[in-house]
């Protein structure tokens, strides 16, 4: 919401958002294996924005929070099936990706942002955005296997565009 001329105006939603990384090993005997943890959010968010020329271009500063919609959402692919690791007794690819849904669950995403946006013509927004998140994203569940917690704040940039409507 910006009234005309206005220095100083608000934008609140709902949204979806999806947060994904990759972990790539290969090691020297051959051992290959990739785990993708990808979560699934729906959120609140709240901006202030600021229009230093009272139209047009815009700072923006707030935050936003979100549920996890898939808190076991971690795939794990791998070659530790192959002949040559049998001496090393591996778990299958099945297992160890159980294992790991079940041991590194998904969180809620508080995060606090800011960006800049232009408005044209009243009409359409554009707008880019980086949050970064206040909480850990993952966490790791009590184990036998050596997997440590760690902070896993998540960064984000988000590029919208928006339609505007007159209230």
């Amino acid at each position: 919401y910006h009234v005309d001329g206005s220095i100083i105006g608000v934008e609140g939603g709902f949204s979806y958002w999806q947060k994904a990384s990759q972990l790539v090993y290969n090691d020297n005997k051959e051992l290959n294996y990739k785990v993708i943890p990808r979560y699934n959010y729906i959120g609140v968010s709240a901006l202030l924005k600021i229009y230093p020329w009272r139209k047009g271009f815009n700072i923006s500063i707030g935050g936003r929070a979100g549920a996890n919609l898939n808190s076991k959402g971690i795939s794990y692919d791998s070659n530790q099936e192959d002949s040559k690791f049998a001496n090393y007794h591996f778990a299958t690819v099945a297992e160890t990706e159980r294992l790991m849904k079940e041991k590194l669950t998904g969180q809620p995403d508080i995060a606090v942002g800011g960006g800049f946006g232009y408005e044209i013509d009243h009409h359409w927004a554009v707008d880019l955005r980086y949050f970064y998140g206040l909480n850990s994203t993952i966490k790791t569940e009590h184990n036998d296997y050596n997997w440590a917690e760690h902070s896993t704040h998540g960064q984000n940039i988000e590029l919208s565009i928006s339609y505007l409507f007159k209230l």
